[in-house]
C-alpha cells in the first residue's frame, strides 16, 4: 500500500469539500450584502419614511470580515490542494522553487508561533532536483522547524533556490544563523537521514539534492 498516495488523495477530497463550504459562505455573506445595500437604497427612496437599519455598519464591517476570512481559507485550500498531490508524479524532477514557496505558504502557523517570516528568493536558474516532490517538502519543513526555533523573532527566514555543479539546492537564511548555530543546525538536519546533504553556507544551512538530469 502506498501510503503518501493514499494520504495525498484523501487531503485532496477534503480541500475539494473545504472549497465547497468556503463558495456558500462567500455566496451567503455577499447576498447579506446585497440585502443591505437594497435596504438602504429603499431608505433613501422613501425620503426617510422607512427608518434606517442601526446595525447598517456593524453588518457591513463583519460581512468585510467573513469575506477576508473566505479568501484566507481558499488560498490555504489551494495550498493544500498541491500538497495532496505531490506525490502523485514521484518519479518526476521536483522543482525546489516551487518546492519552497510551497512550504512558505504552509508554515504561516509555524511562522506566526516562532514570530519570523518565511520568503522566498529568486535563484539562480531553474534548480530541478532528482527527488520526489513529497520528500523535498518533508526536508524543507524539517529545516524550516529547526531553524524558526534557533531565529524565533528574528526577522526572515529567506529560502533561495539554486544550482551548483551536480547539486540542486535551497538556502536558508537569516542573521541569527551565525557559524555556529548553522553548523549545529546542519548537523540536526544531517541526522534525519533524507534525501539531501545539509551543510552550513554564509547567513545560513545549505540543502542539497542531487541534481536532475546529471550525469552518471
Amino acid at each position: 500500500m502506498d501510503r503518501a498516495r493514499f494520504m495525498g488523495r484523501m487531503a485532496a477530497s477534503l480541500s475539494h469539500d473545504l472549497c465547497n463550504v468556503l463558495a456558500v459562505i462567500q455566496q451567503a455573506s455577499g447576498l447579506m450584502g446585497d440585502y443591505l445595500a437594497l435596504a438602504r437604497k429603499n431608505q433613501r427612496l422613501s425620503l426617510g419614511v422607512l427608518p434606517k437599519f442601526k446595525y447598517d455598519a456593524k453588518f457591513q464591517e463583519i460581512i468585510s470580515q467573513v469575506q477576508t476570512q473566505v479568501d484566507r481559507g481558499q488560498d490555504l485550500c489551494e495550498s493544500l490542494s498541491r500538497l495532496a498531490h505531490s506525490s502523485d508524479d514521484a518519479q518526476s524532477p521536483t522543482d525546489l522553487a516551487f518546492a519552497a514557496w510551497l512550504m512558505a505558504r504552509l508554515s504561516g502557523r509555524m511562522a506566526k508561533k516562532n514570530k519570523v517570516a518565511i520568503t522566498v528568493e529568486p535563484g539562480d536558474g531553474r534548480a530541478l532536483a532528482d527527488v520526489a516532490m513529497v520528500d523535498a517538502l518533508a526536508a524543507l519543513e524539517a529545516a524550516l522547524l529547526a531553524a524558526a526555533w534557533r531565529c524565533r523573532e528574528q526577522g526572515e527566514l529567506r529560502l533561495r533556490g539554486g544550482l551548483e555543479g551536480d547539486e540542486a539546492y535551497v538556502d536558508i537564511l537569516n542573521p541569527a544563523l551565525n557559524a555556529g548555530e548553522a553548523g549545529s543546525l546542519a548537523g540536526e538536519l544531517a541526522a534525519c537521514r533524507g534525501p539531501f546533504q545539509a551543510r552550513a553556507v554564509e547567513g545560513g544551512v545549505r540543502l542539497g539534492f542531487p541534481r536532475a538530469g546529471r550525469e552518471g
